[in-house]
């Protein structure tokens, strides 16, 4: 059982177990699209974005879907099946913290935060308890600025969990983040010094920060 009736007393229910049933019916629902495809037509996963709106997490005793989520993006990367899934935030804590720090960062360049930088930066808690996302997400956040007007949150699963991801990490990440386009300029080649010179530019901005150039559009 998912643990809906922790959340309810006998005659009332608090409301953020709308919340919750939300997140997890579109959990569901996104996974209910992937197994369409794994079971009868696999060889097409590869050419699939699956897409949620919100970050790819699942809270408190909901969490226990968490698990096996990622130990299926493990299996099917393991038998060359890449199974592409892209989540987006559009509020809180990691949109308002890059809005803030994006603005030095360079165009067309994305981040991706590691548990500790979440936790000092972001949480600006203390190193005890559990690190960042251990047992409720199956994605790692990607700070993406596409220019100076274009600033995203994206989640993008890496399987196992893993406290400091890099983009080699993240499932079909060169697939996904090429599906992103800019009006402006072509993306910078991968491994461009020119997205990694940006860190000395001022650095009690982007402290922390591990910049890698956005793969070419297709």
């Amino acid at each position: 059982m998912l643990g809906f009736h922790q959340e309810m007393t006998i005659d009332s229910a608090p409301d953020s177990i709308a919340t919750a049933y939300m997140n997890v019916h579109e959990t569901l629902l996104l996974f209910t699209g992937i197994r369409f495809f794994w079971e009868g037509q696999r060889q097409l996963l590869a050419t699939c974005l699956f897409v949620k709106d919100g970050p790819l997490s699942i809270r408190a005793q909901y969490s226990k879907l968490v698990d096996p989520i990622r130990r299926f993006l493990v299996f099917a990367k393991g038998q060359g099946h890449m199974v592409h899934i892209l989540g987006q935030e559009k509020t809180g804590k990691f949109v308002d913290h890059l809005q803030l720090v994006g603005r030095q960062a360079p165009v067309r360049s994305l981040f991706i935060p590691s548990t500790v930088y979440v936790r000092e930066q972001i949480q600006h808690r203390t190193s005890g308890g559990d690190p960042y996302g251990m047992y409720t997400n199956y994605g790692a956040k990607v700070f993406v600025k596409m220019n100076d007007y274009h600033r995203m949150v994206l989640n993008i699963p890496t399987g196992a969990y893993n406290r400091e991801p890099t983009l080699a990490d993240l499932i079909g990440a060169d697939r996904i983040l090429a599906t992103l386009r800019s009006d402006s300029q072509n993306f910078c080649g991968a491994g461009s010094e020119k997205c990694i010179e940006a860190i000395s530019v001022n650095p009690n901005i982007l402290r922390g920060w591990r910049l890698h150039a956005m793969p070419d559009s297709a």
